[in-house]
């Protein structure tokens, strides 16, 4: 099989089950909503939100073994020694680091009740619960050290089917759990269920794969931890100032306004949020690539798989920005019901977020990453992280749900949305005014058609039950989709014609 027919493979399977764990979260949603009330599966968001920051306490360590192992092979004894140290390297500091995440959880956890309205039976159990999530974290540390390397070997179809088994397994026994009676807890319970079926298979397959990698204390290398250190340091920031940009908005709600808002923020967000992670995927499939292209001495090949994956990533995100300013209201209130929409302004905002604003700058971010400059955009995203906290906690206060977005939309406005494009223009040796036009090229190409589709069009799609509903949906796609095919049809033909070519 060739390298194209490879990717292929890998991008078409991430996206695949990407739907398909989307559709079952879909699904069960309403039957978690149907046992819990909606304080208590807001304060489940918050209390998840608050332990994925743990998750970040590797300090970038993550980042920079992906990339290492990414620029090393194994089809030599030199390459297999390189995986064997950044490997051993790692897990050693990994379990160091897995313990400050548990002493960390454990300090914090009598605090959190107290920064909530937590409802008085779950109170005595939220503590309990953050120390078990800690505990876990901490523990999953020492998988990354292995886990890693199938996507970083551009092993993607074998990364995306761990993944996928993995999402569904949390989805069933998080199910499983809350039908039994048992709450918040439910969500601890299925974590630890999917950590040791995890720990199982990526142990497994990594002995198979690899089976010439032994964990050897000897083959620490403190200079290859500084140089992992060195440039994955800086994506750890940046990693905690999207935290902050973009997950701390539920916190904040959940804080200022009321948990059962945390509830109404992330439903109406979830139409918008879903499309964004699986429209993404393709930039993140490419980003073994891009560190490999980032080596030549010829820029040109870097520049042009950007600005392929821009047009495509964009001219899908904005057909996807129509289409849910199109459903969003009648889905949501078939799916979980009226009280949980946030209203229409509000879906045009964190979809422009997701699908537009976000977007562009996500992939000219990862193509960055890929090539190693990290540092400046770290140093922009602690200033957008700072803005973000102020201008939500001062427009929640003012205007509640929505005033969170303006918040997160004015401090991107004021340092990414720019920052990026300058970069990324300066490092591929073009102008800015080519980069924006390469932006704007697929934002307005789709808008034109499917903008005026939503304008005339929208107060048609009025939904009375679920078959109706799929009715208007499937409908109202095929549309959407004639810009969107006839903009990519080069794109198309290119990928046909690699992948049905015969490999040398």
């Amino acid at each position: 099989m060739n390298r194209t027919k490879s990717a292929f493979k890998g991008a078409i399977s991430s996206q695949l089950y990407t739907v398909l764990v989307i559709l079952l979260n879909l699904v069960t949603t309403p039957f978690i909503l149907g046992h819990l009330d909606a304080s208590i599966y807001g304060l489940s968001i918050v209390i998840f939100q608050i332990t994925s920051y743990l998750g970040m306490f590797d300090f970038g360590l993550t980042a920079g073994v992906e990339r290492f192992l990414a620029g090393t092979k194994s089809d030599s004894q030199d390459g297999r020694q390189k995986i064997q140290e950044i490997i051993s390297t790692s897990f050693i500091v990994y379990a160091i680091l897995g313990m400050l995440v548990i002493v960390v959880g454990a300090g914090v956890s009598p605090y959190v009740s107290g920064i909530f309205d937590v409802p008085a039976k779950s109170g005595t159990d939220i503590q309990s619960i953050v120390i078990a999530l800690a505990c876990l974290v901490g523990v999953q540390f020492l998988l990354r050290s292995i886990s890693g390397i199938f996507f970083a070997h551009q092993r993607q179809l074998l990364s995306n089917t761990l993944s996928f088994f993995l999402s569904i397994s949390n989805i069933a026994f998080t199910v499983l759990f809350i039908y039994l009676g048992y709450e918040l807890w439910s969500f601890v319970f299925a974590q630890v269920l999917v950590f040791v079926v995890n720990a199982v298979l990526n142990l497994y397959i990594f002995r198979k794969s690899y089976p010439y990698i032994r964990l050897n204390m000897a083959d620490f290398r403190m200079p290859l931890l500084k140089e992992m250190f060195s440039y994955g340091f800086y994506l750890f920031i940046i990693g905690i100032a999207v935290q902050i940009v973009f997950q701390t908005d539920r916190i904040i709600i959940g804080s200022l306004v009321s948990l059962s808002a945390v509830s109404v923020y992330a439903l109406t967000s979830k139409l918008p949020e879903m499309a964004s992670q699986f429209i993404w995927k393709i930039t993140d499939n490419s980003f073994p690539a891009m560190v490999e292209l980032s080596k030549g001495n010829d820029i040109n090949p870097f520049r042009v798989v950007h600005n392929k994956l821009m047009d495509l990533t964009l001219s899908l995100s904005t057909t996807a920005f129509w289409l849910i300013c199109f459903i969003t209201a009648p889905f949501l209130k078939l799916w979980v019901g009226e009280s949980f929409f946030a209203g229409q302004n509000f879906v045009f905002l964190v979809a422009y977020l997701y699908l537009i604003q976000l977007t562009f700058i996500h992939v000219s971010a990862m193509c960055l990453n890929g090539a190693g400059i990290a540092k400046q955009l770290s140093y922009m995203s602690i200033l957008e992280a700072v803005l973000n906290l102020g201008f939500s906690v001062y427009f929640a206060k003012k205007f509640g749900l929505i005033g969170v977005l303006y918040g997160t939309v004015l401090a991107g406005l004021a340092t990414s949305f720019w920052y990026v494009p300058y970069l990324t223009s300066k490092f591929m040796g073009i102008s800015l005014q080519k980069y924006i036009v390469s932006l704007l090229k697929p934002i307005l190409f789709c808008s034109l058609f499917d903008g005026l589709l939503y304008m005339f069009f929208k107060d048609w799609f009025v939904a009375t039950g679920w078959w109706s509903f799929i009715m208007y949906f499937a409908a109202a796609s095929i549309v959407v989709l004639i810009p969107l095919l006839f903009y990519n049809r080069s794109a198309l033909k290119e990928i046909r014609s690699k992948l049905f070519k015969t490999a040398v």
